[in-house]
């Protein structure tokens, strides 16, 4: 096991000050890895005759602040003294990174919101998350400091855990209320962090822990099925005539059975790009890419729908600079979209409700009525898993040709 070796120093760089005052570090050495410097927090910097080096003193007692100073340098020696003792004994290996763990994090080790805070600020060196998943962190330590700015382990039982959910449960969300989808997703963060406490610091009981989330479950809903459209009605939209003051409508129409024919959100419309879409020299036009919101991959057959060469045609951006496959003026607000999409339904007689994410469902719900095999459908959805799929009901473009070689939506004229 490697030992490192720690030194305080000043001016570790042999910089040049007007003043003649400098900072001081403390140098550690850990073989084979050269030597890295971390800042010592002083009242105030130190003259270079005013460093002696010397152990428990290191700086004389004519600088105003020595006392202060050698307290603050030995209390990060004793830091990492009693780090080196504790993986001694434990058998594991030292790096830097646990070192810059416990000499970086702030607060008190035992409140969970300081020890909350530090784990996302210096995360474990296996853990590599999304800025979305970190965000959801911070948005969970928010609302923790909220309930109460300082919770030791030591409090935090099953009805310690209880009251934090329940408090949850009365926060405001965009619609209401937090959902309980929401407050899962945030609990489901709250134990990651509480097992790796118990794991890694032993500062609670890994099983007491399981037991805690165990006992206070969050109970989400399960998701209504997304409203989607009959072969009638796409056709109805397909059908609608406009004049030449109604191009925004006719353009709405248009991205909305684009959306019919992939299964995209209109986000992901918006940063589909040039290089996603290929040109089978047999079949037509296909997709290759990623969905927005899961960045899983994606197969689409276009090639399938007729009348998206047509859109292709109507709205790509003939610019080669420009990346994305759509112009970029083509879209609206999201809530203007929506408000496009209602007068549509009522011109085309749709009763029911018109949406951005009516396209995604009513593509599922047309694959899966005509045939699609249910690995290739996932496969075009863009699903995590093949589970996901059967909430409507590894593979490449032939088994997406085999795979929906009975389905022929050319014969609706949609």
């Amino acid at each position: 096991m490697n030992i490192p070796v720690v030194t305080p120093v000043i001016n570790w760089r042999n910089a040049v000050n007007v003043t003649g005052m400098y900072s001081i570090h403390l140098r550690i050495y850990l073989h084979p890895q050269p030597s890295r410097y971390y800042p010592v927090k002083t009242p105030q910097k130190v003259r270079l005759e005013q460093w002696t080096g010397k152990d428990g003193c290191w700086v004389k007692n004519t600088h105003p602040f020595s006392f202060e100073i050698n307290n603050r340098i030995s209390e990060l020696k004793a830091k990492i003294s009693e780090l080196i003792k504790r993986f001694y004994n434990q058998g594991k290996p030292i790096t830097f990174y646990t070192i810059e763990r416990e000499i970086l994090r702030k607060g008190d080790k035992t409140i969970l919101n300081d020890y909350f805070r530090n784990y996302i600020d210096y995360p474990p060196e296996k853990v590599n998350l999304d800025p979305v998943t970190w965000e959801k962190y911070e948005a969970f330590l928010m609302h923790l400091n909220n309930f109460e700015s300082k919770i030791r382990f030591g409090d935090i039982d099953e009805t310690m855990i209880a009251r934090i959910r329940n408090y949850l449960s009365e926060q405001k969300g965009r619609k209401g209320k937090l959902e309980a989808s929401t407050i899962k997703s945030y609990f489901d963060k709250f134990k990651v962090v509480l097992t790796y406490a118990a794991k890694k610091e032993h500062l609670l009981n890994v099983q007491d822990v399981e037991q805690y989330f165990d006992e206070i479950a969050i109970t989400v809903p399960r998701k209504k099925e997304g409203q989607h459209l009959e072969i009638e009605e796409v056709q109805a939209l397909r059908r609608l005539e406009f004049d030449k003051t109604e191009r925004s409508l006719e353009r709405d129409r248009d991205l909305c059975l684009f959306q019919v024919y992939t299964g995209f959100y209109y986000n992901d419309l918006q940063i589909l790009k040039k290089t996603q879409l290929f040109r089978d020299i047999e079949y037509g036009y296909y997709i290759i890419g990623e969905r927005d919101k899961n960045g899983k991959p994606t197969i689409i057959p276009l090639y399938k729908f007729p009348y998206a060469t047509t859109i292709l045609e109507k709205y790509s951006d003939k610019n080669p600079e420009n990346e994305f496959l759509f112009r970029k003026s083509l879209f609206i607000e999201i809530q203007a979209y929506n408000r496009n999409l209602k007068l549509l339904a009522q011109r085309a007689k749709i009763v029911r409700p018109l949406s951005n994410k009516t396209g995604r469902h009513t593509n599922a719900q047309m694959w899966i009525r005509f045939g699609a095999e249910r690995p290739v459908l996932s496969k075009m959805m863009g699903h995590e898993k093949e589970t996901t799929t059967e909430n409507y009901y590894k593979v490449g473009l032939r088994e997406i040709i085999e795979g929906t070689k009975s389905v022929d939506f050319a014969r609706f004229d949609i």
